[in-house]
């Protein structure tokens, strides 16, 4: 990692970018470039990951009852359908990180970039990922790294170079 590279970590709850700086004057005169330590340049929550599907929608029926109430009989049926809405929310979610890391990529122009995603989301943002991002690619792991320390993240992306 040196001077210029972003770092991109995110999870379904929120993203952060860093941009790699100097760390001391050696490495702002270019004589360690891999002397460097990561700003917090940019950070997303992404909301709808933290919203419970209860407070979203209800299982109860509504103002209408369902069924027949013909000759004065009355039989509920049942008042709605199943719906996939968790699933949609995680998928708008990811259309939403692979757009973020796309404008933060294109915004940055940087030489390169490193990305930390969960394994349980990395096939699926990558796959929404433009092309351009992607060559610039340099390392990426795939674990939630959005609490790790920065400076943590400066040793784990570098043992990739090591």
């Amino acid at each position: 990692m040196k001077v210029g590279d972003i770092v991109i970590v995110a999870d379904l709850g929120e993203m952060k970018i860093y941009r790699a700086e100097p760390r001391d004057l050696e490495a702002e005169a270019g004589l360690k470039p891999d002397h460097v330590k990561l700003d917090l340049i940019d950070a997303k929550d992404y909301v709808e990951a933290h919203w419970d599907i209860k407070d979203v929608v209800t299982d109860e029926p509504g103002r209408f009852k369902g069924g027949s109430q013909g000759r004065g009989n009355f039989t509920q049926e049942s008042a709605g359908e199943r719906h996939e809405l968790a699933k949609h929310i995680e998928e708008d979610i990811i259309a939403a990180i692979a757009k973020d890391i796309d404008a933060a990529v294109a915004a940055n122009n940087p030489p390169k970039w490193f990305l930390g995603l969960p394994e349980t989301i990395y096939e699926r943002v990558m796959a929404k990922v433009s092309d351009a991002p992607k060559k610039k690619l340099f390392y990426s792991v795939k674990k939630d790294l959005v609490k790790t320390n920065k400076n943590d993240l400066v040793d784990i992306f570098k043992k990739k170079l090591s």
